[in-house]
């Protein structure tokens, strides 16, 4: 599955350039600034700013996104030139599927932390606090995986809900977390080892690129696992 995520944006790395040209240079242009402009956001008060950031980056990684699902999972057309995202209904659902499974990915961990900040001792909770986190955030990853399938379904208009999604996904639940969670994890922290201290602009610039870049495998391989798992259905 991995394998196959690798190939396909390779073999098309000419489509995959031109119709993600803008919302990467989207995704990867926000980053740069938020960065940047770091020390001047810190004498901003408020959470406004941070609702206001990652709202912006919900919808510009929606476009990205719905866009690399299409070229993976549907018949592939010769793309010539830069494309210009649209936003649409589909786009729509897409980022109300985003919100969604956020909230309950949030509401999960929450279960889990109060649960198991309850079976220990009042004295001992804050020594244990990152375990009781970390083993929180395991059922919580184990439910967005499964019902992730809502996503590549959602960017070729296919029917989605979550029910749907659970029933699809039985049998492959840890497969979907490697897909999900794992390989999102080992991309982000290979490309994190390239960042050194006191970086030169160029090389953040770069380096943020390539890194937004690498979104399109994480990407493709949940539309390799929903064209796997939905095969009778399309």
């Amino acid at each position: 599955m991995v394998q196959q995520a690798l190939l396909v944006p390779w073999r098309r790395r000419s489509d995959f350039a031109w119709a993600l040209a803008v919302p990467l240079a989207l995704l990867a242009g926000l980053s740069l600034a938020w960065y940047f402009a770091e020390a001047l956001l810190r004498q901003v008060q408020g959470w406004w700013l941070f609702v206001l950031y990652w709202g912006v980056f919900a919808a510009f990684f929606t476009l990205f996104a719905v866009t690399c699902h299409r070229l993976v999972l549907l018949p592939s057309g010769r793309v010539r030139g830069i494309q210009s995202p649209r936003w649409s209904a589909r786009e729509s659902r897409f980022l109300f599927w985003v919100i969604t499974l956020w909230i309950v990915y949030l509401v999960v961990w929450w279960v889990g932390m109060l649960v198991g900040a309850n079976l220990l001792p009042n004295d001992v909770v804050a020594g244990w606090l990152k375990v009781i986190e970390s083993l929180a955030s395991l059922p919580a990853l184990y439910l967005i995986a499964r019902l992730s399938l809502v996503f590549p379904a959602t960017a070729i208009d296919q029917p989605a809900g979550l029910r749907w999604a659970w029933r699809a996904s039985r049998g492959n639940g840890w497969r979907l977390v490697v897909v999900v969670t794992v390989l999102p994890w080992l991309v982000s922290h290979l490309v994190g080892l390239l960042y050194r201290d006191e970086a030169t602009a160029a090389e953040i610039v770069l380096l943020t690129v390539f890194g937004t870049a690498l979104f399109a495998l994480e990407i493709a391989a949940l539309s390799v696992a929903y064209r796997e798992l939905v095969r009778n259905e399309l």
